[in-house]
């Protein structure tokens, strides 16, 4: 095989399992250095197809793709999408092969203080957080998820033959049927295991996988360095309240709880930087941002004063 169909072959394996978006853009600079490239990358999408429809065959169904109107069914190439692929791709797409190329893919996305219960096709299920984004792309042998943004809990259908493998920025996880909630941080990836055992490794292979298992968490942030530690059982629990619309707060700092508070609202609520470093307990709505902020400046001496979307907790002349 030559090196042009080597090449072809990785990214049509990549494209199968769904791609990152900067995967997506170094396909789309080596589609376009030579035209040959086009032509083995078909190739290789054509014989990735021709696997799939003998499996059908066999008597294996294929899944259908189940989405609503909140949610976008790729199972053919935008026009934005050909675009990024050059015109010359696009040109050959339009002429019927568009079918090969592009695996059938589910996108959800949920707006600010949404929380969306998402069944899956194969029954396993997520839960996605406020501010996320997702993509879910399932073959008969795999099963995808790229987390963009935000965070999603997913309770895992069992299969052993199709792993469940979560991409999230500096991290990978990977099970056959156990719960776990994957979160996106500003410079890492944390993933706590609510049951069953789940692999963990950096996308950039700068450590060996390791197995994390329920009651455990894993973080990998964005040089790679991986940790795991130990995350007890209530500590779990009200890490993952969310699920439930509930923020539960247990001597946790005021500015990590503005922080968390703010992921689900509009209005920003600020914290006067005298008073970040005090700690907060309590269990709040995720919608009540006025009744957390009039709770908390009560509980740090302090006070709430409004400006248009904006809530300042403020520090009390008087403490």
């Amino acid at each position: 095989m030559s090196k042009i169909d080597t090449e072809a072959s990785e990214w049509a394996a990549r494209l199968d399992r769904g791609l990152t978006a900067d995967e997506e853009i170094t396909l789309n600079q080596w589609l376009s250095a030579d035209r040959r490239h086009q032509g083995a990358f078909l190739r290789q999408r054509a014989a990735l197809s021709l696997l799939d429809r003998a499996r059908a065959l066999r008597g294996k169904p294929i899944e259908p793709v189940v989405g609503n109107e909140n949610e976008e069914i790729d199972d053919a190439p935008s026009r934005r999408r050909l675009l990024k692929f050059g015109t010359g791709l696009a040109a050959m797409l339009a002429g019927g092969v568009a079918w090969q190329i592009w695996p059938r893919a589910r996108r959800i996305t949920t707006e600010v203080g949404e929380i969306r219960h998402v069944p899956l096709e194969d029954g396993s299920v997520a839960m996605v957080n406020s501010r996320s984004a997702l993509r879910i792309s399932f073959t008969e042998q795999r099963r995808d998820v790229t987390l963009a943004s935000g965070e999603a809990w997913f309770q895992v259908a069992k299969n052993r033959e199709r792993p469940f493998t979560v991409s999230a920025g500096p991290a990978v996880a990977q099970a056959v049927g156990t719960a776990f909630d994957v979160r996106r941080h500003a410079d890492s990836t944390e993933i706590i295991v609510t049951e069953g055992i789940v692999r963990v490794w950096p996308l950039a292979a700068t450590h060996a996988a390791v197995l994390v298992e329920a009651g455990h968490r894993a973080i990998v942030d964005q040089y790679g360095n991986l940790q795991r530690d130990l995350i007890d059982g209530p500590a779990s629990d009200q890490r993952l309240a969310w699920r439930e619309g509930r923020i539960v707060l247990d001597r946790m700092t005021l500015g990590a709880a503005v922080e968390e508070f703010n992921r689900y609202h509009v209005e920003r609520l600020e914290v006067d930087p005298s008073l970040s470093d005090r700690e907060v307990v309590g269990w709040f709505s995720t919608d009540d941002l006025d009744g957390f902020a009039a709770t908390a400046a009560s509980l740090v001496g302090g006070y709430v004063e409004r400006d248009g979307a904006t809530l300042r907790i403020k520090k009390s002349p008087t403490a």
